[in-house]
């Protein structure tokens, strides 16, 4: 039996350049697919980092903001009316004072549940003052729990303090009636029906 065996110097045959060949694709294929990976977990890593180390840190308040002046609670006012309820007769008029007194220390939430309180039960004065943080005649913002006037509750406690004998309630229905015939003339709706109320 004879071997033969190919020489250093002789040519490779058809089968070895195949497998060379393909050998050497699948190499350069591999180290393709490394240098992708790399490529892309350096991106993730460098978008991680300017996303997350970048971001400005948000700082919480740590004291709470106070409550808007619209939205206090009168719960000063709740106390003297749960003191007077204790008592055989109610003085209207202090709560009245105490009511005044609110209202120059800007306690408006305060000062108009005790005006409502006294004008309910027929106060007078307490009635008047009332009225006037509706009257769009008198109605000013920044001493009004209200974000605008209501004539219809202004001439509601008006026509009450009137009862009461509060002579200077009668000059107010007045300039209020003047009011809703400007605003009516001008297409207010509101102003037309409460002139309603003075052909009764």
């Amino acid at each position: 039996m004879k071997f033969h065996f190919e020489s250093e110097g002789a040519p490779m045959s058809r089968s070895s350049r195949f497998l060379l060949s393909n050998s050497s694709h699948q190499a350069g294929s591999t180290r393709l697919v490394a240098t992708i990976i790399i490529a892309v977990a350096l991106l993730a890593g460098a978008g991680y980092y300017f996303f997350f180390r970048s971001a400005p840190e948000i700082v919480e308040p740590s004291v709470p903001l106070p409550p808007a002046a619209k939205e206090a609670k009168p719960e000063q006012a709740r106390e003297i009316i749960s003191q007077q309820k204790d008592t055989t007769e109610v003085d209207y008029d202090k709560s009245y004072q105490e009511a005044l007194r609110f209202m120059e220390d800007g306690q408006m939430a305060d000062a108009q549940l005790l005006l409502f309180y006294s004008a309910r039960a027929g106060h007078g004065p307490s009635a008047l003052v009332l009225a006037g943080l509706y009257d769009p005649v008198e109605f000013d913002p920044a001493t009004s729990l209200m974000d605008k006037p209501d004539a219809f509750q202004a001439f509601k406690w008006y026509s009450k303090a009137l009862d009461a004998g509060q002579e200077q309630a009668g000059a107010r229905i007045d300039a209020l009636k003047a009011w809703c015939e400007t605003a009516a003339a001008e297409g207010d709706q509101q102003a037309a029906q409460l002139l309603l109320q003075w052909e009764q």
